[in-house]
């Protein structure tokens, strides 16, 4: 059993944790049903029909699945409500299996969005979209080795930790096999998006020239993509002060411990929102130059765009606009790659 039964603050205290969590699972789950259905029902080419035709949408889907986890994992909580308390049991083994499983992979589909926009933006290398499998694959092998070493070794890492099951054994595991990796995640985001918001102000300098629409639409796509990683570092450092308060011996007031709990269980509806915000494609309209998510052909009064499939697989596209202004001088100012966002 846990040390003392919770009394009726506490209670609350984890209620709202509960709720977070509850919000985050239907929402992406609400999403995660939309996509499923708009890659089956939606004819093909539609303007919101789903595909995994960048590394984008598979990261993303990763993200999506792991903040599901997550979410389970909180609201798992309820049982603790209802007792009054913590106590080792099956229940308390899935818990501490399911946050570390949600935390980690979270983190590390983060800084896969962090890192791709990085190699596409600014290294300008371009790799076939099913490189994302590859990825994907070493990050849930990263996971299912934070797993079972530790298991295997000790038995069971995991167990109440005060208001809820996790990594139980020392603080020293608790950062190795989870929090080192939402920390590094968190700081390749940062520098991913300071190095990025310098690459792409210099472009946009270089392009002010440029006032056609296409140019316009890779601009806002690329400063709406770096939420992303930017969503994750506000919501883990309220949790990453606590947890650092925690280990280093100070007593953490529990309103303190909810209230960042929570804030990293809302992650999901958070990303769900963004995603949201930031994919006109999920609402209902017809396909055009100026409401399509991504930039794609169309023709316009201007001049037209010449759509190129290079040797990788990756579609690059050339604006050649007719607006008095020569096709190698426009071209010396290549557009951001597509395979950047979704």
């Amino acid at each position: 059993m846990s040390n003392a039964e919770f009394d009726f603050g506490t209670r609350i205290g984890i209620l709202f944790m509960v709720e977070a969590s509850a919000a985050s699972a239907l929402a992406v789950t609400g999403l995660l049903l939309y996509i499923a259905y708009s890659a089956v029902a939606i004819q093909r080419n539609a303007s919101r029909r789903w595909s995994t035709e960048t590394h984008i949408h598979y990261y993303f889907l990763n993200l999506l699945l792991c903040d599901l986890i997550v979410s389970v994992g909180g609201l798992l909580n309820i049982k603790w409500i209802i007792e009054a308390g913590v106590y080792p049991s099956t229940l308390c083994t899935v818990q501490g299996l399911l946050k570390q499983i949600g935390d980690v992979g979270v983190a590390l589909s983060t800084m896969a969005i962090a890192l791709h926009m990085l190699q596409v933006l600014a290294l300008r290398w371009r790799s076939p979209p099913k490189f994302a499998l590859v990825v994907l694959a070493i990050i849930w092998l990263v996971i299912l080795v934070l797993l079972t070493v530790p298991n295997v070794v000790q038995n069971n890492i995991y167990g109440p930790t005060g208001y809820w099951c996790w990594i139980r054994r020392s603080t020293v595991e608790q950062i190795g096999l989870e929090y080192i990796w939402m920390w590094l995640a968190a700081i390749l985001n940062a520098i991913a998006y300071i190095f990025l918001g310098c690459v792409i102000k210099r472009r946009n300098v270089k392009r002010r020239s440029f006032s056609d629409a296409p140019m316009r639409e890779e601009r806002i796509r690329a400063n709406q993509m770096f939420f992303y990683p930017l969503v994750y570092i506000v919501v883990v450092l309220p949790i990453s002060g606590a947890r650092f308060s925690a280990f280093r011996g100070n007593v953490v007031p529990f309103a303190v411990t909810a209230s960042t709990d929570a804030i990293f269980a809302l992650s999901g509806l958070f990303n769900v929102v963004l995603f949201a915000l930031t994919r006109p494609s999920l609402i209902p309209r017809n396909r055009s130059c100026g409401t399509h998510p991504v930039l794609l052909p169309c023709s316009t009064s201007a001049g037209r765009v010449e759509r190129r499939l290079s040797g990788d697989g990756i579609d690059s596209e050339m604006d050649t606009v007719e607006i008095g202004r020569s096709r190698s001088q426009y071209a010396s100012l290549p557009p951001l790659p597509r395979s950047a966002w979704f």
